[in-house]
């Protein structure tokens, strides 16, 4: 199937109900074959340059910043071939890293951090959309990858400096069972910054596991998340479905309440206008450079545990696609509050280091 017609599904499975329609359409994403029947593509190697989109060192010359970020990134495979990628997967999975993720998420950070970025065995879109037991041990693997990522980040790479965890999407889901397995109520625990779990299912009742929601701009040591859509428009399968990470299993989120920080004032369930919109940052042609933020886009408003965006039609040039035709922007969470985010992360990074 070709990506539009994949994202169109998607957008499909959100609006429907949890039940054999929803099932049908990620039916049309979800390889032929169990996860039992095919060879793991081959481990990633994190002593190896070849196993990081990111990863400088010391050496690399210029000011170095005063953290790191370990930035986690989102599906970017959307094959029905496998269920996980080759952590070195070409083609489009790779132009969407590099092209996309890099340039629009991750570098929402190079100014407080320098950025290191795992490549990894990323599990193939079908895995998000189902319950079954080849699409938990699909993830399952790649966080297995995430979890060595992590490990010579923190031995090799980090040198015990402050650092923050962040990313996207699946990206989040590895984040959050990280946050919970490898640093809450851990010495490691005492240099993470701050956590971004954007586009991530995370249940309000993270915090009685030991890991605070962050409730102020500079707040630190605590976890920030939040899922974009259009104003008054819902996402039953991001409240009903989606696969979180609670009690030390995957399960679906089964309508939870949910954690909305709203990136325009970084409080929980709060509402700010579109003056606190620092600069939203479109999506540009394939091969265009990136164009100038947009200030002011749109305001933001946490309802239900999904946060309410509401761009003028004049202006929804480069933050659109198929899946905001439905009413979601999950693919622009990070877009369109670009400089808010890097200011943000700057912000804590500086309270952290007040604070020491």
């Amino acid at each position: 199937m070709k990506p539009a017609l994949r994202a169109i599904a998607i957008a499909l499975c959100a609006l429907l109900p949890p039940a054999a329609g929803a099932q049908a359409i990620a039916a049309l994403v979800r390889p032929m074959h169990a996860l039992a029947d095919e060879a793991a593509p081959p481990a990633p190697d994190y002593r190896d340059a070849r196993a990081w989109l990111a990863a400088p060192s010391i050496g690399d010359g210029g000011n170095i910043p005063p953290a790191d970020v370990f930035f986690i990134h989102p599906t970017t495979y959307l094959s029905r071939r496998s269920w996980n990628a080759r952590f070195d997967e070409a083609g489009e999975t790779e132009r969407r890293l590099t092209e996309g993720v890099l340039r629009m998420q991750a570098s929402s950070f190079d100014a407080c951090c320098r950025v290191f970025a795992p490549r990894y065995r990323q599990a193939t879109l079908a895995a998000f959309l189902d319950e079954s037991a080849d699409a938990y041990g699909a993830i399952d693997r790649a966080y297995g990858d995430v979890v060595r990522a992590f490990e010579d980040f923190v031995e090799r790479r980090n040198g015990g400096r402050p650092f923050i965890v962040a990313g996207h999407s699946q990206g989040s889901l590895h984040a959050l069972r990280l946050l919970l397995q490898r640093i809450v109520g851990t010495a490691r625990a005492a240099r993470l910054v701050a956590a971004y779990v954007v586009g991530g299912t995370v249940p309000l009742e993270i915090e009685a596991y030991g890991l605070p929601v962050c409730r102020t701009p500079t707040q630190t040591g605590c976890l920030v998340a939040w899922n974009s859509v259009q104003a008054g428009s819902d996402d039953p399968r991001r409240r009903l479905r989606a696969t979180t990470w609670l009690d030390g299993r995957y399960q679906p989120i089964a309508g939870r309440p949910l954690v909305c920080v709203n990136p325009l004032d970084w409080r929980l369930d709060s509402s700010a206008g579109p003056e606190s919109n620092l600069g939203a940052l479109p999506r540009p042609a394939p091969g265009e450079p990136l164009p100038a933020t947009v200030a002011q886009l749109t305001g933001a408003a946490c309802r239900n545990g999904l946060l309410g965006i509401d761009i003028a039609p004049s202006r929804r040039a480069g933050f659109s696609d198929a899946l905001t035709a439905a009413g979601n922007y999950h693919d622009f969470d990070y877009n369109l509050f670009y400089m808010n985010i890097r200011a943000n992360a700057q912000a804590r990074v500086e309270a952290f280091l007040a604070r020491r």
